[in-house]
């Protein structure tokens, strides 16, 4: 018999954790006080350890039948969670029309201005180039809504300043498009662009990081023009 008792990084018994031998379909969980008994078998070497919200824990058995098990806090990515009018939301339980891209998304496209990067990145919004000169960024539309309201860790502000940001100092952009953007009001009547920058971390080591690159333009066809007409010659 395989026994022992599980809690978390406080010392608090965990019940109800599943508790399964790896490869195999049957197991059982914890009681009130987070012990467990399972029977164990002859193709038994790795005991599996797992409850929502906390990081899934394996065991190797070997010649041990009592274990004492800690499980930490699991830990959420930032591609899984998405930032909405009152907080962040799992991606999973989020019922609302929202799309959302990551850093990891942004850093595969070489763009000067963070609105050219999301270009056929969102399902529902569309990007128009009003010009063609070097650096301009796209005008954004939400379901052809109109201009939306820009929420740049947690303040209003417009597309002049939301495209002055770095594309490398973005963590995630979030797009409202329906009743989830009603908690900012009139304004955010043709949705909302919510974005969430980059900001320290405890516990991670300094990195440097360096992007860098180049072009040039030039004509690709030279249009002929006219000479313009004296007023002599109009004259005549």
């Amino acid at each position: 018999m395989i026994t022992g008792k599980v809690v978390d990084s406080s010392g608090i018994p965990l019940p109800g954790v599943t508790v399964f031998f790896k490869g195999t379909t049957g197991g059982t969980v914890t009681n009130s006080e987070g012990i467990f008994i399972l029977p164990a078998s002859e193709n038994a070497k790795t005991l599996v350890l797992s409850f929502i919200g906390l990081e899934t824990k394996e065991i190797a058995i070997g010649n041990q039948t009592v274990f004492d098990v800690t499980l930490a806090e699991g830990s959420i990515r930032l591609n899984e969670v998405i930032a909405i009018g009152y907080g962040v939301q799992k991606k999973e339980s989020v019922t609302g029309a929202i799309s959302a891209v990551s850093s990891e998304d942004l850093e595969r496209v070489h763009a000067t201005t963070v609105s050219a990067a999301l270009a056929g990145k969102l399902a529902g919004v569309s990007f128009r180039m009003p010009d063609g000169r070097p650096g301009a960024s796209a005008n954004i539309q939400i379901r052809n809504m109109g201009d939306p309201l820009y929420v740049i860790d947690g303040i209003q502000k417009d597309a002049g300043q939301f495209n002055n940001i770095s594309p490398n100092d973005i963590e995630s952009i979030s797009i409202l498009k329906d009743a989830s953007a009603a908690i900012y009001g009139v304004r955010a009547a043709n949705g909302v662009v919510v974005v969430t920058t980059k900001r320290g971390k405890l516990n991670t080591k300094n990195t440097i990081n360096v992007d860098a690159y180049y072009g040039w333009q030039n004509w690709s066809r030279f249009p002929e023009t006219v000479d313009a007409l004296r007023m002599d010659e109009w004259k005549s």
